[in-house]
């Protein structure tokens, strides 16, 4: 290739990440996923930091939101409304996930999020019993690919050892290295969510959480969760299972609010 097709190579490629991703401090590049969601959704989200921005005469959203959403740290979802002429900008720190699946389409935005594509979004979900005085707080909040930090929508056991667990199941064994889960926002975060371990099989026939010891451990957290910390666990290389397993061993209900697996 000559020289001129180098450089209007390195042209193309520089436009193409600039329209994918947007720049981050430190020269680094942010990939943005595109996902569909109401904007009444967004906006509703009582629980979240949110910005309105005007966009200005000219400025192409997809280069403009984006690079507003990445210079502040709490941005984790950017919308550009109205659909056919945008003219602002919405940057929100709550958490979608690029397979969410919305279901009001009245308004729906093609909205760009930070989080990555995972296999924990409608995968199946078996757990301990839940706490009955809370009636919203089932096992599928955790994985239906949408967190706004409102506790109410998260996932609650009993008290019992027998119940302080819950088990996903991919179908088949697949492959990720992360494992991350969210405590919620309050101070009930240093009791609900301390000493959980997660583990990974590809065997069904156990009892839960008495067998889980048969399952390879992949990750724990030791401590108390401090309130809205998101709890990572990483392998260093990829692991296969067809099950990811959470156990909280400390004497108290269990909350989660949010699982990623990727």
């Amino acid at each position: 290739m000559s020289q001129v097709g180098v450089q209007l190579c390195r042209v193309w490629v520089t436009m193409l990440l600039l329209l994918l991703s947007a720049p981050v401090e430190g020269g680094e590049l942010c990939l943005m996923r595109s996902v569909l969601i109401s904007l009444q959704r967004v906006q509703a989200a009582s629980f979240t930091k949110q910005e309105i921005l005007d966009l200005p005469l000219g400025a192409r959203p997809a280069l403009y939101c984006s690079n507003k959403c990445t210079l502040r740290d709490w941005c984790q979802l950017w919308c550009a409304y109205p659909s056919n002429t945008p003219t602002h900008c919405l940057i929100s720190n709550i958490t979608v996930m690029p397979t969410y699946q919305e279901t009001n389409m009245a308004d729906v935005l093609t909205c760009h999020t930070t989080r990555p594509k995972d296999l924990a979004t409608y995968a199946n979900i078996t757990a301990g019993k839940q706490y009955m005085s809370d009636p919203l707080r089932v096992k599928e909040n955790l994985l239906d690919g949408f967190y706004n930090y409102n506790t109410d929508h998260c996932f609650l056991t009993e008290l019992s050892n027998s119940d302080r667990w819950f088990t996903l199941d991919f179908g088949q064994p697949k492959c990720f290295q992360h494992v991350i889960l969210y405590a919620q926002v309050n101070y009930l975060a240093i009791i609900q969510f301390n000493n959980v371990q997660v583990r990974v099989s590809n065997v069904t026939a156990v009892t839960p959480p008495e067998d889980f010891a048969a399952y390879d451990l992949f990750g724990e957290f030791p401590g108390a969760a401090s309130p809205g910390q998101v709890v990572e666990m990483k392998s260093p290389k990829p692991v296969c299972a067809r099950f990811v397993t959470g156990h909280m061993l400390y004497d108290h209900r269990f909350q989660v609010c949010h699982i990623e697996v990727f």
